[in-house]
């Protein structure tokens, strides 16, 4: 048993081993029951950020909580730093702030978040991947963060998530044929968590295609060739993930 203080906090953790150092077991001030490192099937919502997660979390396991919290923001640093923003640190704080928005997806920010001056940045946002591997039918995808989109969105048809107010940060492929803003897709996660989607039958991957069937209903995809349409879908699809915290390490670079 290992203790270590935060924000003039203590939490008690279980460490895995000394490989990985996984926190398997927290205290956390925002719930009464201990909250153990879990892998959840499907989506949940963070009790924390107030945002969509996927996969490692950690959790109550008295099934009428329903308590979830991202593993990031279980363990969630005091300071952070982003490479978009140079010799800037971001304060952890609890409570979000009305009317203010992150940085990087415009979503308003509603429960944990990092803040800089006037910047807002939701943990998970804070912790996206700067770069998505994937290789699809042997044709490799290399998906980058920007901070802003140099083509329009797939998804909303615009350079902008907000015109003239909020630029919002894009997934862009090498090739530039792919780009997608990281606030779209969370949308589109949420839409589709609020219809039941991902509860229902898996196979390759968390949505099963589910999201992009969503983004071609908008005609978001309208033009596109028939045969593009499978890549299209393998990218959001590695994105979707990546903005529900559910990227596996081969992903990253």
């Amino acid at each position: 048993m290992f203790k270590f203080f935060r924000n003039s906090e203590s939490k008690s953790c279980k460490r895995a081993n000394a490989k990985d150092m996984k926190i398997t077991e927290i205290n956390h001030f925002n719930h009464h029951h201990k909250l153990k490192l879990s892998y959840s099937g499907t989506p949940y919502q963070c009790d924390g950020c107030k945002e969509l997660g996927f996969g490692s979390c950690y959790q109550c396991n008295n099934e009428k909580c329903d308590f979830h919290l991202h593993e990031n923001c279980g363990v969630a640093k005091p300071i952070a730093t982003h490479s978009f923003f140079k010799n800037i640190n971001f304060k952890y704080e609890k409570k979000g702030k009305q009317g203010k928005t992150c940085k990087a997806c415009g979503k308003d920010v509603q429960g944990f978040m990092y803040k800089s001056k006037e910047t807002y940045l939701h943990p998970s946002c804070l912790e996206l991947p700067s770069t998505l591997n994937g290789n699809f039918n042997g044709r490799s995808l290399r998906l980058n963060l920007k901070v802003k989109a140099s083509t329009k969105c797939l998804i909303c048809q615009n350079k902008e998530i907000s015109k003239g107010k909020l630029k919002g940060w894009a997934y862009i492929s090498s090739c530039g044929k792919h780009c997608y803003h990281v606030g779209c897709v969370n949308n589109l996660n949420f839409e589709n968590w609020k219809m039941g989607y991902f509860n229902q039958s898996q196979s390759g991957g968390v949505t099963n295609g589910l999201v992009f069937i969503n983004e071609e209903n908008r005609g978001s995809s309208s033009g596109r060739k028939e045969n593009e349409r499978p890549l299209m879908r393998y990218a959001l699809n590695l994105i979707v993930q990546a903005v529900l915290g559910a990227v596996v390490s081969s992903w990253i670079s």
